[in-house]
């Protein structure tokens, strides 16, 4: 499996809210999820949702915008 980027994504229990962590290093899948996994067992105030890579992120504003671009005429 290649080495890529990869955002771990976290759910607060106490109030619902989402926490992205973005690993600066190119990591497998494996190792990624390893990390995220034992990370919440650190913290009890958060539970793992997914580790997606990177470049699949994407905020719905920022996805909306893309697809509204306008075309250079040219």
């Amino acid at each position: 499996m290649a080495a890529t980027n990869w955002t771990a994504i976290y759910r607060d229990t106490q109030d619902g809210k989402l926490v992205f962590t973005e690993y600066q290093s190119r990591l497998t899948y494996k190792t990624a999820l390893a990390i995220a996994t034992e990370s919440t067992r650190h913290d009890p105030g958060s539970e793992l949702v997914c580790v997606v890579e990177t470049s699949k992120v994407m905020i719905k504003n920022e996805k909306d915008s893309k697809n509204n671009k306008e075309l250079p005429i040219g």
